[in-house]
């Protein structure tokens, strides 16, 4: 058993390609190994813009040999006379075997024929050729190329490929390329070939070549020295994970240095600064205590450089034109108030169906006031807001640095003397524009937002562009948990239902028949999954939704009160007892009746049930007014015992007709209270009855 590597040298990859590719070749890799029975380890994954490689520890030279047990025909149809039958010779001219070499075996349906036969193991050279193309066929990259007069395709041009198993090249070939037992180092600092004893060494041997052939290394390593420069010059790096490992993604050798750029530069937004020096040139820029923008940068080298002061020299004098530019569509937007920019938005096309982005806006200051009106709110500040949202897209800094959309909208109405929440709206109102990201703040940026989404949501879902699959070019699945996260997270009681037709209505005849019960089904069934990752339930989210409610919050109130209620003793019972009265009034083909008749109580244990419904009812019906969901479901354990009592005492089916409706009248009205929150009869036993026994262990 010895060490295996196997290398590929590039020419740079894209960074976004290196580690896809590389985690690709070893989990190829490691699966043909291990249904070899060559490995059974995890590889070690290596990755730079000019190699992928995986390394794996104790793999075997050659898969063991197995024996193979091959059924011929039937004993009784292989031998006629004692001798063997076409059949049979069949099978053994198949087998390669003689008569002598076969056996017999029983089974349940008689005697049959068999041929046992070692089959020798593939050597691990075997399996590879058999592997590496396919990995390499099979790997993710985004287009491939050709390179000289080779009919080879690949990412970029391969130069090398190491293929060492212990101290023993591998005699392999793949890209044109024959396998060896060498490597290159760092393209400048160590540009000629090295040349390994063994897999065991290919760090160490890089390392020396100037190479961090390890990612996750090589990425704590920039972490590392970007804080360390950072904190000589008093400053924090802005330091996103993508921008990290992009950087890491394009260098073999990091070494981290520090420039800097003229201050007169800050006057600009400081995220537009940010995203130019990230997006652009793959620096890391530097906050000070107070979190302002410092007029400095880092930047990653790929090598140490014997005079890093012309390094940095060149990565100032390309960062100040960008920033100049910037400086200048900056200068260019002050000259006008933002809401300037109002009259060009008719020419910015929002949907060609739907009308421009000023028709969306007109839409959304109807839809803004309706839901403030809804809040009983004043609604002038949400009016001015929805007015002024999008008209930073007109914006030259925008029309460069998209991103900064928003953004830029809150600082030109900071700088026309708009009210606070105003101009929080500017850039909140896009939020949440990530999974899990943050959720507008004040109830301004709130009702902004949800107008905004609502609006996509309501004319691309009514133009009947539902999103199919993976695509979903207007972000529905977004929006819809974006409006569904704002509601509940931020405590806003307002109807699904009402603010989607609102949002239709608005639209007039631009959409014929939208289907709003469909929209709405789609809306839940995104909260439905954004409550199952809350840690709700699944069926005690089915139950309470199956009560077709429309108001976020109110569910989420039903289901605080269910996971409370299901973790009580009743709640198997009455769980059980719920399905099974459903079940017994699904069968009845006949009107029961409203009502129950007092005098047709003849069982005390039907009398004592109707007297608790008739104590709880009223108590149940005020607390469900008020909400307070608790409390009804305290109040709908308590008929857990009479409930019980009633199965137990009473024949609901009885032949007397009159006595069997009443029961079943009284039935349906216990079945009414204890569903008042939730369908129990949704709940699953054996989750119930999981919830109960661990309330009891505690």
């Amino acid at each position: 058993m010895s060490d295996l590597i196997i290398e590929l040298g590039c020419e740079e990859l894209p960074a976004a390609s290196v580690e896809p590719m590389a985690q690709h070749l070893g989990a190829v890799l490691k699966a043909a190994l291990q249904a070899s029975d060559l490995c059974a380890g995890e590889p070690e994954i290596f990755a730079t813009p000019r190699r992928i490689a995986a390394r794996f520890t104790q793999v075997g030279e050659r898969q063991p040999d197995t024996e193979v047990e091959r059924r011929g025909p039937a004993k009784a149809a292989a031998f006629k006379d004692d001798k063997p039958t076409k059949a049979l010779e069949g099978f053994m001219r198949s087998a390669g075997v003689t008569l002598e070499q076969l056996a017999t075996i029983e089974t349940p349906k008689g005697e049959w024929v068999v041929a046992r036969q070692t089959q020798p193991g593939k050597s691990l050279t075997e399996v590879l050729l058999e592997t590496l193309p396919e990995a390499i066929k099979t790997m993710p990259m985004p287009r491939r190329m050709r390179w000289g007069a080779s009919p080879q395709e690949f990412l970029r041009p391969v130069v090398w490929l190491l293929a060492m198993h212990g101290e023993s090249v591998l005699p392999l070939e793949v890209l044109g390329l024959k396998a060896g037992n060498q490597t290159l180092g760092h393209r400048f600092h160590a540009p000629d070939a090295i040349t390994l004893a063994s897999p065991s060494n290919y760090e160490s041997a890089l390392e020396t070549a100037y190479v961090m052939a390890d990612s996750v290394k090589r990425r704590a390593r920039i972490v590392e020295q970007v804080k360390s420069v950072a904190a000589t010059i008093g400053g924090t790096p802005v330091m996103d994970d993508e921008l990290v490992d992009e950087v890491n993604a394009l260098v073999e050798w990091p070494v981290a240095l520090a420039g800097r750029f003229e201050a007169n530069f800050l006057e600009i937004p400081k995220e537009a600064l940010i995203q130019t020096m990230q997006e652009n040139q793959r620096y890391f820029a530097l906050l000070d205590d107070q979190g302002a923008l410092m007029p400095a940068f880092i930047t990653i080298a790929n090598l140490e450089s014997n005079d890093p002061e012309t390094v940095v020299d060149g990565n100032e004098r390309v960062i100040r034109p960008r920033f100049a530019d910037t400086m200048f569509f900056w200068s260019q937007d002050k000259k006008q108030p933002l809401a300037a920019h109002q009259p060009q938005l008719s020419r910015l096309m929002f949907q060609e169906k739907l009308g421009s982005v000023a028709d969306k806006v007109l839409r959304m200051e109807k839809l803004g006031g309706w839901l403030a009106s809804e809040l009983l709110m004043e609604a002038a500040d949400v009016k001015l807001a929805v007015t002024l949202c999008k008209c930073d897209l007109n914006t030259e800094i925008v029309k460069e640095l998209p991103k900064m959309q928003g953004i830029c909208g809150r600082y030109y109405a900071t700088r026309d003397g708009h009210p606070a929440s105003v101009c929080e709206a500017m850039e909140q109102h896009y939020f949440p524009n990530k999974a899990g990201g943050p959720l507008p703040e004040g109830v301004v940026s709130q009702l902004v937002s949800l107008a905004d989404k609502t609006d996509t949501l309501a004319g691309i879902f009514g133009l009947g562009m539902k999103p199919t699959g993976a695509k979903d070019p207007f972000g529905l699945r977004r929006a819809s948990l974006g409006i569904v996260r704002i509601l509940v997270e931020q405590k806003l009681d307002l109807d699904l239902n009402e603010i989607l037709q609102q949002a239709l209505d608005n639209y007039g005849e631009r959409l014929q028949a939208p289907d709003r019960e469909a929209m709405l089904a789609y809306v839940i069934e995104r909260m439905r999954g954004y409550l199952v990752d809350k840690g709700y339930a699944a069926d005690a989210i089915d139950a309470v939704l199956a009560k077709g409610l429309t108001r976020p919050l109110d569910i989420v109130a039903r289901l605080e009160a269910m996971q409370q209620f299901r973790s009580s003793d009743a709640a198997a019972s009455l769980a059980a007892a719920s399905k099974r009265i459903g079940n017994i009034l699904k069968k009845v083909e006949t009107a029961v009746p409203d009502e129950v008749n007092k005098a047709l109580l003849h069982e005390p244990a039907e009398a004592a049930l109707y007297a608790e419904v008739d104590r709880v009812k009223p108590v149940i019906t005020q607390h469900m007014q008020g909400r307070d969901y608790q409390a009804s479901m305290r109040e709908t354990a308590s008929l857990r015992e009479t409930v019980d009592a009633f199965f137990d005492g009473v024949m609901v089916m009885d032949e007397n007709v009159e006595l069997r409706d009443n029961r079943l009248a009284l039935l349906r009205q216990v079945n009414e209270l204890c569903c008042s929150t939730a369908e129990l009869s949704l709940l699953q036993p054996a989750e119930v009855e999981t919830a109960t026994a661990s309330s009891g262990q505690s």
